[in-house]
């Protein structure tokens, strides 16, 4: 052999060399990389008390203590969008240059969407995590979905569960204020509730936030017929103002809604009239469940838990790891891909999740509350029979 060959060979030997040498220092740095999920939260603002960023820090710890998603750990960034749909679309560009793979978002269609749009070209899921409104994922039918069940179901359980328990007539409460949950809810309850045989007596507008439905309740009192029940989309405080003062004024209706009254201050505001209060919400914290195991796991980690929120919080991270999982991979599209394929998850909420052909609205079992003795207690489960089209 030439010397020049035996020259090449050991070039060619060296460079194999350092090729494996660069590999195996890069091979450990890849293989710990976060992965980033970034949540524009509603920490401030009228939204806070239904989005959760406590629930979601809180199973991120416990997903990174049990290995991660892939072998990697989560690195979740969160931002306070501050409740304000404009601030919304600014706070997701600012997580999709950091790196998110993915998006968690707030609990309003018209707060989330902004998020969804500037996720869109990169082929990044946007998932709110407390929003229950179908309008957003129709909206975003690319990557938009809800982490709760929609507005539309919920509303179908809560007709059926009334109908159920003697309800014929019904008045509906009204609002522009919380996008599409206080405006459409009330109409998905009344599709259903008439398609098993109610009738809706009226219509009621309100403005959220007050503290006085005098005007409200005056306009019920002087209808022909006092109905059987009221509905509204309300969430605090006018989810506790409303029957407290309902009942003020002798009028012991029951007052029907959906997760909007799924907070502990429903029950200090409402007071005695609390027993007024049933609604739909995502579960309950039953002995043995995962939802009570998942509170007191967070609980003995220094988190409080405010409400159902908590929960749905936690169940965004076991949706999004099982969704990069089945992807075997953190590119965003993949991630995308394999959420519209998730059937029967089990959840933190509920038992089973379903995103397979359902256009980015879960199906999930619901639970109808009731409150007794001054608490919140379940009465039924429920999966509707009929769901109306959002």
């Amino acid at each position: 052999m030439k010397k020049t060959d035996k020259t090449r060979e050991g070039f060619a030997g060296l460079a194999t060399v350092f090729v494996a040498v660069v590999a195996a220092l890069s091979a450990p740095a890849v293989a710990q990389e976060n992965i980033v999920i970034g949540y524009g939260a509603a920490v401030t603002g009228p939204l806070a008390p239904y989005d959760s960023p406590d629930g979601v820090r809180c199973q991120v710890e416990r997903v990174n203590e049990a290995g991660g998603i892939l072998g990697r750990q989560i690195e979740l960034v969160i931002r306070d969008m501050r409740s304000d749909s404009a601030l919304s679309g600014t706070v997701a560009l600012e997580l999709l240059d950091l790196g998110a793979v993915a998006l968690l978002g707030p609990p309003t269609d018209d707060t989330i969407i902004p998020m969804a749009m500037q996720a869109a070209p990169r082929g990044v899921a946007t998932l709110s995590v407390g929003g229950t409104q179908p309008a957003f994922p129709v909206a975003a039918p690319d990557n938009g979905y809800l982490i709760p069940y929609g507005d539309n179901a919920s509303a179908a359980a809560a007709a059926e569960f009334a109908y159920e328990n003697g309800a014929r007539t019904a008045v509906l409460l009204v609002s522009h204020d919380v996008g599409s949950y206080s405006l459409m809810t009330p109409e998905y309850f009344a599709q259903a509730f008439e398609r098993l045989g109610g009738e809706v007596l009226g219509r009621v507008n309100y403005n959220s936030g007050l503290s006085d439905y005098t005007p409200q309740i005056t306009e019920i009192r002087n209808m022909d017929t006092m109905p059987d029940i009221i509905f509204g989309g309300m969430i605090v405080p006018e989810a506790g103002v409303f029957p407290r003062q309902l009942a003020a004024a002798g009028l012991n209706i029951p007052v029907y809604g959906t997760d909007g009254h799924d907070d502990p201050g429903v029950l200090e505001i409402a007071g005695d009239a609390a027993k007024l209060v049933k609604f739909t919400t995502h579960g309950f914290p039953s002995e043995g469940s995962a939802l009570a195991e998942f509170y007191s796991d967070c609980e003995a980690r220094g988190y409080t838990v405010q409400n159902i929120f908590f929960g749905l919080g936690g169940e965004s991270i076991l949706v999004l790891k099982a969704a990069i999982e089945a992807a075997g991979s953190t590119n965003p599209p993949a991630i995308n891909a394999a959420l519209k394929e998730i059937e029967n998850l089990p959840g933190v909420t509920t038992d089973s999740i379903t995103y397979k052909d359902m256009g980015g609205i879960p199906l999930k079992r619901m639970t109808m509350i009731e409150v007794v003795d001054g608490a919140f207690s379940p009465a039924k489960l429920v999966l509707p029979e009929f769901v109306p089209a959002p």
